[in-house]
């Protein structure tokens, strides 16, 4: 299996420009990825944007997430208004790029794609050669090439 059968050319967010939450959220969904690299003017990748990690960090009290297996499904006001995620869409993306992200080349076997994945707690790494950004591979789109190969 090579990554190139795999690699989802989802696009990178500009730091600094006015990209919104909603925005990366449009792009991620719009291929299907759960996050995606941001990058400078100059266009070197500084980050990654999550809709998982933005979720947290913007939508559930840290006390919440210690006590998560304690909570019950009836919360009573502890809810996600809509106001809320109104407000969160037209928000900055800068403020949730995060710094750390796993990368590797295009000619890296797939499972050492797994093994990063493992390694770092992820479900996608971003793919970039030589400084040059080429797309991210996503633990779904490894399971979905398998099950391609196994139906040829």
């Amino acid at each position: 299996m090579k990554l190139d059968n795999i690699v989802i050319a989802a696009d990178v967010i500009r730091s600094g420009t006015h990209t919104t939450v909603g925005d990366a959220f449009r792009e991620c969904l719009q291929h299907n990825v759960s996050c995606i690299p941001a990058a400078d003017a100059s266009g070197h990748i500084i980050g990654r944007f999550s809709i998982r990690e933005t979720l947290r960090i913007a939508c559930i009290p840290e006390v919440a997430i210690n006590y998560a297996d304690l909570l019950g499904d009836n919360l009573g006001e502890i809810y996600l208004p809509e106001e809320h995620a109104c407000k969160l869409a037209g928000l900055p993306a800068d403020h949730f790029i995060l710094p750390e992200f796993v990368a590797l080349h295009s000619v890296s076997p797939v499972i050492k794609v797994i093994t990063l994945m493992e390694k770092h707690a992820t479900d996608s790494v971003f793919v970039i050669d030589d400084g040059v950004y080429r797309g991210v591979v996503t633990i779904e789109g490894i399971a979905r090439r398998m099950l391609q190969i196994s139906n040829d």
